[in-house]
């Protein structure tokens, strides 16, 4: 591995921590999760994507800016007409302010609190612009990534694809956990093995394809974050986390078995496998040396 953090102090992990890789984490989940209840339609996987759309919001607001102060920040910015709407981070807060409402929403329909909108709510419409709110702020949580200056290693499109394909995996994952608990029918989640073959298979080729990307790029900073995933400090969470017990042994069972207790297995190594992606992404981070 090459050693370029010993030869030039410039160079430094982006020190992104858990609360980014769980923020990641659990957008990946709400986000994909509301993508596939436009075929379930069922309030146990929409309580659970809107639980994830709030804790994720909290974990990236409270990164950013403290909680207490960040409405009236923007309140005053706005009011003083220097509110930057071409942002990223504001669009950001936009696409996670509908993901929370709008999941919110749902699930206070759903459990009669809004009996009169119940019909709304499950009916196509809403569950198609839900659909679509849930893969804009899936694609923008990796894009987010991409936009960071420096980080060379992160400066791909492969990142917001790599998401789609582990929320898609971490989603399926907690419907087999409701589907083996009995809140969720079968005959409504009968796809989902077959769904979660070819999604494990489509996330591998893709983390491979990154990796190979960025062992192949001119910038150092790549070479060096993909080598620390490989062979470096991140790599036991990177291999064992990410590939053989995050995705090839999910997958493994899935094709031998549909016992319950081998789902509920398969489907927590699945979900851990998706935040040790995260994790590993953003820890392998290098800044770009600025050479004079």
């Amino acid at each position: 591995m090459m050693e370029f953090t010993n030869l030039m102090p410039q160079i430094q992990s982006a020190n992104w921590g858990w609360s980014i890789a769980f923020f990641l984490w659990f957008v990946g989940l709400s986000g994909m999760g509301m993508f596939l209840n436009n075929w379930v339609r069922e309030k146990a996987l929409v309580y659970v994507c809107t639980a994830a759309s709030f804790l994720g919001t909290l974990l990236v607001v409270s990164h950013l800016a403290r909680l207490t102060n960040l409405p009236m920040a923007a309140i005053n910015s706005l009011l003083a007409g220097s509110l930057n709407f071409g942002s990223w981070m504001l669009i950001g807060m936009c696409l996670l302010s509908i993901q929370c409402i709008g999941t919110l929403f749902y699930s206070l329909a759903l459990a009669g609190v809004f009996p009169g909108f119940k019909k709304l709510v499950l009916g196509s419409s809403y569950n198609h612009m839900m659909a679509v709110a849930g893969v804009a702020v899936t694609i923008y949580s990796g894009f987010l990534l991409t936009q960071a200056v420096g980080v060379t290693l992160w400066n791909t499109a492969l990142i917001p694809l790599l998401w789609i394909m582990s929320g898609m995996a971490s989603s399926i994952s907690s419907i087999e956990i409701l589907m083996v608990s009995g809140k969720l029918p079968k005959e409504k989640v009968f796809w989902s093995r077959r769904t979660a073959l070819w999604v494990e298979v489509a996330e591998l080729f893709t983390i491979f394809a990154f990796v190979h990307v960025a062992l192949s790029s001119t910038s150092a900073a790549a070479r060096v974050g993909a080598e620390a995933l490989i062979g470096g400090p991140w790599s036991t969470m990177f291999w064992a986390g990410v590939v053989v017990f995050g995705s090839i042994v999910p997958l493994s069972i899935n094709l031998v078995t549909r016992n319950h207790a081998a789902l509920v297995v398969s489907a927590v190594l699945g979900l851990a496998g998706a935040l040790m992606l995260r994790a590993s992404v953003l820890f392998a981070g290098y800044y770009e040396p600025i050479i004079f």
